[in-house]
């Protein structure tokens, strides 16, 4: 596989990610009171999440560098981690969440960026 493969499949499916999790909006039912069309209640926004490229490349080069990289990296981010990097997987992905996996790569939902030691 290529590199520039790699990051093709990964800006496919960021962006379909991306546009899965679009609100729809619906128009107001005709039949509504207007004081409650007047009044909408808001649902609490979803947290924003992203596609964590500095350590889905890094992963590229090694595994500590990708670590490393994790700083940048934020709770709900998408990443993608090699599949022969299984350790890596069982800490960093999100099993409440859905995964893709491939004979190559494993693309999933952080679940929380390494915590530094002290």
């Amino acid at each position: 596989m290529t590199k520039r493969w790699l990051l093709t499949v990964v800006f496919s499916l960021s962006a379909g990610a991306a546009l899965a999790q679009a609100p729809a909006q619906a128009p107001a039912p005709a039949s509504a009171p207007a004081a409650a069309r007047a009044s909408p209640k808001t649902a609490a926004p979803m947290p924003l999440s992203g596609y964590c490229l500095a350590a889905s490349a890094a992963f590229l080069e090694s595994e500590t560098k990708a670590f490393d990289e994790m700083k940048k990296c934020a709770r709900g981010d998408t990443i993608v981690i090699p599949a022969k990097s299984a350790s890596a997987v069982a800490r960093l992905c999100d099993f409440s969440k859905s995964i893709v996996a491939t004979p190559d790569h494993v693309v999933c939902v952080i679940v929380m960026p390494e915590r530094v030691s002290k």
